[in-house]
């Protein structure tokens, strides 16, 4: 209700008021006027009735507004201790989060920077630009809870950030099998030069970088550009050596894929559409950190390596 009706509505409830009164007290002047009271009798009479009236009615109003003033009273203190109650739990939910940030092994400022740098996309930013910021947002958020509970996280295409990030914070070792169905061309395009420099990198660290390559015909061998990345390779510290597919043992011939071991402790396994090397294209890259998963893989790639050989044909132990 607005003020000017509320005004109103006093003014009516005053005007009536003051109307009762006069109309009791002059219906209780008539009556005893009628009833041959002496004059100051049917006076009096008319103002204590009349007053008794006012009284009654205004203890009435009173009361009503007692009770009004009481229900809003018990509204706005539930409404204050609503405001409280959940301006406490934010503030206790934000402390906690704050502190599970700070005893986790990120650096608190790097998140700390992505919370702040988040906020500065306002609500008047173009819809794409909002829609694709929240969708890399949850993106990420979905990659670090896969990360933390040590699963499998799946990444529908050919991937180059996980690969030239983990290449390159490697602390141990980068242990490739590479198959002719996925790296076919890799080594002339641009993410794989660029994996390339951060193998010679870490290699040129004191890391330990290997690779072997599955030949899926004995006379791959003799493929120029085999040669070149091989000999391009070794010159960058990467030990090198070379499959013959038919040379893998039979228990391990289903297990072979394309598939880099970091520091034993993560793998990375791409899966090509078609096994023919020259139309493949990678249908799906994965990281595994299941401890179980990632001892398999780097038991296979230690068994392979095992019967792997160097270029001239001469097997090394």
């Amino acid at each position: 209700m607005s003020t000017v009706a509320r005004q109103v509505g006093e003014g009516s409830g005053v005007i009536r008021t003051a109307l009762v009164t006069v109309a009791t007290g002059g219906t209780t002047f008539l009556i005893t006027n009628g009833l041959n009271q002496p004059l100051s009798t049917c006076i009096t009479l008319s103002v204590l009735i009349g007053g008794i009236v006012l009284m009654v009615r205004f203890l009435v109003e009173f009361e009503k507004r007692l009770a009004a003033v009481e229900k809003l009273e018990k509204d706005g203190m539930a409404d204050m201790k609503k405001l409280v109650g959940d301006a406490f739990a934010e503030i206790s939910e934000a402390t906690a989060l704050f502190g599970q940030i700070e005893a986790s092994a990120l650096q608190t400022d790097l998140v700390t920077q992505l919370v702040r740098n988040s906020t500065y996309i306002s609500p008047h930013s173009p819809p794409i630009v909002y829609q694709f910021v929240q969708a890399k947002i949850k993106e990420t958020s979905d990659f670090l809870k896969q990360l933390a509970e040590g699963g499998t996280v799946t990444y529908y295409g050919e991937d180059r950030d996980w690969l030239l990030g983990l290449t390159r914070h490697a602390t141990l070792s980068v242990d490739a099998i590479s198959l002719a169905a996925v790296d076919h061309g890799l080594w002339h395009s641009e993410i794989g030069q660029r994996y390339l420099d951060a193998q010679r990198r870490a290699a040129r660290a004191g890391k330990r970088v290997r690779r072997i390559f599955v030949l899926d015909k004995p006379e791959m061998e003799y493929d120029p550009a085999l040669r070149q990345a091989y000999e391009e390779q070794r010159q960058m510290a990467i030990d090198v050596r070379l499959l013959d597919r038919s040379a893998v043992p039979t228990p391990l011939q289903v297990q072979l894929r394309d598939l880099i071991v970091f520091d034993d402790i993560l793998a990375y396994e791409t899966t090509p559409t078609i096994n023919e090397p020259q139309l493949a294209q990678v249908a799906e890259t994965r990281l595994v950190l299941n401890d179980a998963r990632v001892k398999e893989c780097a038991q296979l790639f230690r068994e392979l390596w095992d019967v792997s050989r160097e270029l001239d044909g001469q097997r090394k132990a």
